[in-house]
């Protein structure tokens, strides 16, 4: 009897096992297209969008996946890559480190264990600078807001509304991130610089600290 129990066990498994290897459509081996959690469905209207790059599913590259990669889109309210199958929209499952390329976006995200405001969090970056001095990235953020109620009974209350938030720009240093400094103050005294000769720099170049492609090459400046 014992026999036949752990047969039909061994059974059972191996039938579990080949459906979960037949979902996972690539040829990692990671389990980043296994179908993660769905999307919730929001049983009332929001106005806005979640999605800071569109509602398109969009080709992507990643490394080490070389078949059968889905078109993804990228949540940034729920901080998740989407993808669909039939009918059905999926949550791919996060893998620290794993960097997909949006080649028609020209951006790049990573999936990363990364803090600020002490907080730990885990979710996907926009990589903008990598070096191992210095790599900056960008956190892009949508928060979901209340609809303010009609002040009256003749007109109806405001939709709750997606909102894009402020990028936040974190530079990593010996796998620690912290928030970018804001001006060239705090640059020359977080990162110890020469004043005058970063001074220099930032004004020969007409650089701008409000600029994410000027900050780019501010990083550029400190690493080398």
């Amino acid at each position: 009897m014992n026999k036949i129990i752990l047969i039909a066990f061994l059974l059972v498994a191996d039938a579990i096992f080949a459906q979960v290897g037949n979902e996972n459509i690539s040829f990692s081996t990671g389990n980043f297209f296994m179908r993660g959690n769905r999307p919730s469905t929001k049983e009332h209207t929001i106005d806005g969008t979640p999605y800071i790059n569109g509602k398109d599913f969009t080709k992507v590259i990643i490394e080490g996946y070389s078949k059968n990669v889905q078109n993804l889109r990228y949540n940034a309210y729920d901080d998740e890559m989407e993808f669909k199958e039939g009918e059905d929209v999926y949550f791919t499952n996060k893998e620290e480190g794993l960097k997909i390329d949006f080649p028609t976006l020209k951006k790049t995200y990573q999936c990363l264990n990364y803090s600020y405001d002490n907080k730990n969090r885990f979710g996907y970056l926009v990589l903008l600078v990598e070096n191992p001095k210095y790599s900056l990235f960008k956190k892009e953020k949508i928060e979901l807001l209340k609809g303010e109620k009609s002040p009256n009974a003749y007109s109806k209350d405001a939709n709750d509304y997606y909102a894009k938030q402020k990028d936040v720009y974190l530079i990593k240093k010996d796998n620690t991130f912290s928030k970018l400094p804001k001006n060239q103050k705090e640059f020359t005294n977080d990162f110890s610089l020469n004043k005058t000769e970063f001074d220099k720099f930032i004004k020969y170049n007409k650089l701008s600290f409000s600029k994410e492609e000027d900050l780019k090459k501010i990083i550029g400046y400190l690493n080398n």
